[in-house]
Parts: structure tokens; C-alpha cells; sequence
């Protein structure tokens, strides 16, 4: 693999929308190719090049397939999340359990405690932040993310059998420059941690696919 193609590898996966219109054949080989090197993916002599490697290149077999469990899924909406991003710490996992015999879920009270390798992360609303000042006090915060929304997308059981339904989703709002803050899922249900300027039009996009 020349150093041309494994640098139009890395450009692809941080750009997918150029591999889609491609296929579409809304751009030709040629454009392509001058593109790759206005973006420094090769040098202004190598036009020959790029378009060879183009030509050979095996793109992915993109299908627009349209599939049924979209069009049963149920979107929610929740704003004012914050999310805490701590330094994992034994101490810290114990006292998490005072958070959850605080938490009311009957009144839709929103606790999810992710425990990473290196980090402990808790997902809460905004208003319930009163119930992690002691923790937040005495332990490392790497981050606190606020003025998030949790787009909750729940699809049919049979979904966990089927591929590419995450795919379809996160591809889909990077076309449309939508950065996932953090993504939880829970099959059948998918929970999208955004900001919540992007949650309308994060909501019109799965809305689309779901009515498509």
C-alpha cells in the first residue's frame, strides 16, 4: 500500500461525506484527485498518482437500504443533562451508591455512571447537581460538560440482530457537522449525549430516517 492511499484511508474516515458523493458520482476521479492535493494527501506532481490510486482504490460498497426498525423507532427528548467526567478512584465508586438512593426515577430523574478504565463518568440533570457537590468537592473532575441534551432513540427488540442501524445514525449527523458528546447504549435503546443547540436538527435528521 503506497504512503498516497494509507493517507486517503485516515482522510476518508475523518471525512466519509467524500466517499458517499463519490459513489454517487457526484464528483469525478479527476476533481477528486485535485482535492487530495489542495489537502496536502500528496504533493502538486503527483496528480498521476492520486488518480491510479483512485482507480484501483476499493471504495465500500455504500447501499442506500432503507430499513423497517426505523420507521417503529420512539425518539425522546431530555434537556439540562450534565455530564462529570472524574479520574477513576475506588473511593469515589463507593460513594456513587448515595447518588443512586437519591435519585427519584419514578419522577424521571435522569443517573447513569459510566465506569471507564481511567475515568468514572455521571450523566445528571442539571438540577439535581446539589446531590454531587460533596463528590465533586473531593475527588478529581476532569471535565464538566453541561448544556447537554439526551436524544433517546428506542428501536424494536429485534434490532440488536441487525448491522448498521449505529452506523446509519452517527454517519448521518457527521454529514450534517453534529458532534456526539458521548454515546450510551442499552438495547434496544440508544442514548445520544449532543448539545443542546444541535438537538432540534439532531431530531429532524433521525426524524427523516424514520419517515423515509
Amino acid at each position: 500500500m503506497s504512503q498516497i492511499e494509507q493517507d486517503f484511508r485516515v482522510f476518508l474516515s475523518k471525512n466519509p461525506e467524500i466517499e458517499n458523493c463519490y459513489q454517487q458520482g457526484l464528483i469525478n476521479r479527476r476533481s477528486l484527485a485535485r482535492f487530495l492535493i489542495e489537502n496536502k494527501i500528496a504533493k502538486p506532481n503527483q496528480t498521476d498518482a492520486v488518480i491510479a490510486m483512485l482507480r484501483r482504490f476499493n471504495f465500500k460498497n455504500i447501499k442506500h437500504e432503507k430499513s423497517d426498525l426505523f420507521k417503529d423507532i420512539k425518539i425522546n427528548i431530555k434537556d439540562n443533562i450534565l455530564i462529570l467526567d472524574f479520574e477513576k478512584d475506588k473511593e469515589l465508586i463507593k460513594k456513587l451508591s448515595t447518588l443512586i438512593t437519591n435519585t427519584n426515577y419514578e419522577k424521571g430523574h435522569t443517573l447513569k455512571i459510566v465506569v471507564g478504565s481511567s475515568t468514572v463518568k455521571i450523566f445528571i440533570d442539571k438540577e439535581n447537581k446539589d446531590l454531587v457537590t460533596n463528590i465533586i468537592s473531593n475527588f478529581k473532575l476532569n471535565e464538566e460538560h453541561k448544556n447537554i441534551s439526551e436524544l433517546s432513540i428506542i428501536f424494536p427488540k429485534n434490532a440488536i440482530k441487525t448491522k448498521g442501524l449505529l452506523s446509519t445514525i452517527t454517519k448521518q449527523l457527521a454529514l450534517n457537522n453534529i458532534i456526539i458528546s458521548e454515546l450510551l447504549t442499552a438495547s434496544p435503546e440508544l442514548l445520544i449525549y449532543i448539545k443542546e443547540e444541535h438537538v432540534l436538527k439532531a431530531y429532524e435528521i433521525i426524524k427523516r430516517l424514520k419517515n423515509s
